[in-house]
């Protein structure tokens, strides 16, 4: 059985229902927008690509694990900032740096 949970129209019907407002654009791309956050996902055929979210403090955007993408589309709108960082790649949690080892 296929796992239709990602599909453009899911991930769409999902975001309406946790209060994102949902922007498509060909390729398919869904912009989504909630509380000055921004996720956009890409898709190829009916499976995310890729995606980048942008805060409302960001000067441009990050990419997201697709792994993360429903734990973002759930997240309540104070748990959205503490969700995106766990979800950007590359970054690890911050940390006390010790100069000298």
């Amino acid at each position: 059985m296929k796992d239709d949970l990602m599909h453009p129209d899911a991930l769409t019907r999902r975001a309406r229902r946790h209060g994102w407002t949902v922007e498509t654009a060909a390729g398919p791309v869904l912009t989504l927008r909630r509380h000055s956050w921004r996720l956009e996902i890409a898709f190829a055929g009916d499976a995310p690509r890729s995606a980048r979210i942008t805060g409302p403090d960001d000067q441009g955007s990050r990419p997201v694990n697709l792994r993360s993408i429903n734990a973002l589309l759930r997240a309540e709108p104070h748990e959205l900032a503490r969700n995106a960082a766990a979800a950007i790649v590359g970054e690890r949690p911050s940390r006390a740096h010790n100069p000298d080892p």
